[in-house]
């Protein structure tokens, strides 16, 4: 017997990944990999899940994810409806959906951040996604203001991330992973995941890679290769065990964003225990702080972002401190079993509640 039926609506859900570990995936599989991660969690919490998303990137995708999503919106059995990345996946629940089924909206981050300061249109549109739910969800505290600025009510919305899964992203036996992965045990390992786009601050990361040839900087992610030195190793996209084979390889993070929520690489990272160096952007200092578990810059700052990495080589201790309360930070706040018992709450209270 199931606790719900819940009506999910995303325009991004990853494909398919490849079976063989360590296969590397040429398509952006990642595309709303949290969302399938929260799929697979309430699923595991008997929570019966109907999903209408679109696995490609494509726009010819939208076609049949929008008739698969008002197919969904009218169906009789669901308990509550939930879209995923705003307003995109939204418009069709808010406007077709049954009206005794209770929606719920996630922001992920620049649906909250960018989409509405683009024109008026954009800003009008959002404003009539959020009067259109009955509860919003933010991926971070800072997301959650912004909405709120733009008039949603502060007693309905929650900042609630996914989370992250802390018994399969832990930490593993550095000389062995090392090994595995063809890196020296002294080497100097700095490690980013995500995108290969200017916002992630890709092109600091290469720019004092420059200017650091004893360290090796890997890039793991999909995206246009810049130009760079021989220090920097891009990998494209992995397999998550692959992932977290890397995460464990490395001495470090590095995520110089110029626009986040609270970032999963972030906290897959400080699941595994290691530091991480960010931006004071977004959600990034709701779960760094500085000098604790991680260093915070500036934004498109080169000059800091080259200090925080010497630093970080030159203080081999508090480095490896800063990992171990890194774990810890994640274990107590972020761990995606709490995530998905306070996601299910919000459910049942509005099921309970229409």
């Amino acid at each position: 017997m199931h606790k719900y039926t819940l009506g999910l609506f995303s325009n991004m859900y990853p494909p398919g990944l490849p079976k063989n570990p360590g296969e590397v995936i040429l398509t952006d599989t990642t595309r709303g990999i949290f969302v399938k991660r929260m799929v697979d969690d309430l699923v595991r919490n008997d929570v019966l899940v109907k999903m209408a998303v679109k696995r490609s990137g494509s726009l010819t995708g939208y076609p049949p994810f929008l008739w698969q999503s008002l197919c969904l919106a009218r169906d009789r059995d669901l308990d509550i409806m939930q879209a995923e990345y705003i307003p995109h996946s939204s418009l069709v629940p808010a406007l077709f959906g049954r009206k005794n089924c209770p929606l719920v909206l996630k922001f992920h981050g620049d649906d909250a951040r960018i989409f509405p300061f683009k024109n008026s249109f954009c800003m009008s549109l959002t404003r009539t996604m959020i009067r259109k739910s009955d509860h919003i969800l933010t991926a971070s505290d800072d997301i959650r203001t912004i909405l709120i600025s733009l008039g949603a009510i502060p007693e309905k919305i929650s900042a609630l991330h996914s989370g992250v899964d802390t018994t399969f992203f832990s930490p593993l036996p550095r000389e062995v992973v090392r090994q595995k992965m063809g890196l020296s045990p002294d080497a100097m390992v700095f490690l980013f995941i995500g995108r290969l786009h200017a916002w992630k601050g890709l092109n600091e990361i290469v720019s004092v890679a420059e200017r650091c040839p004893w360290a090796t900087f890997v890039f793991i992610g999909p995206g246009t290769i810049p130009p760079h030195t021989e220090n920097c190793r891009f990998v494209g996209s992995l397999q998550p065990e692959s992932v977290r084979d890397w995460y464990n390889a490395a001495d470090c993070l590095l995520l110089p964003t110029y626009t986040d929520a609270v970032p999963t690489s972030v906290m897959e990272a400080f699941s595994c225990g290691i530091p991480a160096i960010v931006t004071n952007i977004g959600g990034c200092p709701e779960i760094v702080e500085d000098k604790k578990n991680g260093l915070i810059i500036p934004v498109r700052d080169v000059p800091a972002l080259y200090d925080a990495v010497i630093w970080m080589r030159d203080h081999p201790d508090e480095r490896r401190n800063m990992g171990k309360s890194a774990r810890v930070t994640v274990k107590e706040r972020y761990d995606h079993t709490k995530m998905v018992e306070m996601l299910i709450g919000i459910h049942q209270d509005l099921i309970c509640g229409r």
